[in-house]
This record gives C-alpha cells, sequence and structure tokens, in this order.
C-alpha cells in the first residue's frame, strides 16, 4: 500500500459514502484533514504546525468514532463490539506512530504514520462502515 507522500491526496468520491449522513460528513472532514496533513509534510512545514494538524486529526477520529458508536447501539448493530475493537486498534495506532513521528520526525515514521491514515480510509470506511451502514439501514426498512 502506497503512503500519501508517494501519491496525490485523496480525493473525495461518493465511492466513501456510506448512507448515513452525520458519518458521511464527518468522513469527508477527516479526509480534508488528511490531506492537509499530506500537503504540510510534503512542503516541509514547521513541526509546531505539523503537530497540531496531527492532534486535530487526532481529536476529529476520537469524535468521528464516538459518533459512530452511538449509531451502532441506537441501532443494536449486532458487530457493534467487533467494530469498536477495530476504533480502538486504529485510534492507538495512529497515536503512537504519532507520538513516534513528533519525537524524531523521520521519512520512515511519516510514511508509517500516513499509511495508518491510508488504511483507516481504505479499509475501514469502505469495508467496515459500508458494512455496518447496509446492515442498520436494512434493519430500518425491516
Amino acid at each position: 500500500m502506497p503512503s500519501l507522500s508517494e501519491g496525490p491526496d485523496i480525493v473525495w468520491s461518493d465511492d466513501f459514502l456510506i448512507g448515513i449522513r452525520e458519518l458521511d460528513y464527518e468522513h469527508r472532514c477527516l479526509i480534508d484533514d488528511i490531506n492537509q496533513l499530506h500537503l504540510e509534510l510534503r512542503d516541509h512545514t514547521d513541526m509546531v504546525a505539523i503537530r497540531i494538524t496531527l492532534g486535530n486529526i487526532y481529536s476529529r477520529i476520537q469524535a468521528h468514532f464516538a459518533l459512530e458508536e452511538r449509531v451502532m447501539v441506537s441501532h443494536k448493530y449486532a458487530h457493534y463490539a467487533e467494530h469498536k475493537r477495530e476504533h480502538e486498534r486504529l485510534l492507538d495506532e495512529y497515536a503512537e506512530r504519532m507520538t513516534k513521528f513528533e519525537r524524531r520526525p523521520n521519512s520512515s515514521d511519516q510514511n508509517a504514520l500516513e499509511d495508518v491514515l491510508r488504511e483507516w480510509i481504505v479499509d475501514h470506511i469502505l469495508k467496515v462502515d459500508k458494512k455496518m451502514s447496509l446492515m442498520i439501514r436494512s434493519s430500518e426498512r425491516a
């Protein structure tokens, strides 16, 4: 999986839509934040600005996961525990990579950090969140 620094920014497309308006909005904001980080890293922006962006992404991911988990609980989503564990794993991995990069910025840690974010976008939204959304929306129709 290529890192963001080797390729283009993540371009929002309808492929990212999961059909739950408030979560779709947050996914789009997160992609914007990740693209901002990518630009700052690519352009060698000063570390103060990069640290702020890293922290903003962490806060937004935390808030997003909390909202997503409330949606799952309110709809009695059958795979809630598994999905929540995935959130915890992703947040822990991002925090670890972020801290490591902040302590001693280098290209290897930068790539690892960006790979975690790409994994979240590609794997989590396009696969895990879409599955959750389909199950919730089909249960609403039943």
